[in-house]
């Protein structure tokens, strides 16, 4: 069975704002590992809304994966006055979520009008 009606019911500015979060989480985004587990479960449940055309659903876990990553601006301060750094064990994107953001950023789907990916969603053992 097709989705491309239903992926077609992704506005592009919805898309857009998805894969603008996306790419911040997988460019600069910091996180403790917990978080990153976190991330990977709204991975997963974005793709499945992706791929199901489910544009609320989209527009609700794009908002949570920013929720998630926080500010992106960074604490001013004298770094010797003994506070520890804003990142202090805070990580990259792992490299098995890395591959899950790519996959969503850049899988465009050519019969969407919409340009819209659908990635299929990731199992989880």
């Amino acid at each position: 069975m097709s989705t491309s009606d239903r992926a077609a019911t992704i506005d592009p500015s919805t898309a857009a704002a998805a894969r603008l979060a996306l790419k911040l989480t997988l460019e600069e985004r910091r996180l403790p590992f917990p978080a990153w587990e976190e991330t990977g479960e709204l991975l997963d449940l974005l793709s499945r809304a992706v791929a199901e055309g489910d544009a609320t659903a989209v527009d609700k876990l794009t908002f949570e994966l920013q929720e998630l990553s926080g500010s992106r601006v960074g604490r001013i301060g004298n770094p010797q006055d003994g506070t520890p750094p804003e990142d202090a064990g805070r990580t990259p994107l792992p490299e098995p979520y890395r591959e899950r953001v790519v996959a969503l950023v850049h899988a465009p789907d050519q019969d969407s009008p919409s340009g819209v990916s659908r990635p299929a969603p990731t199992e989880r053992a």
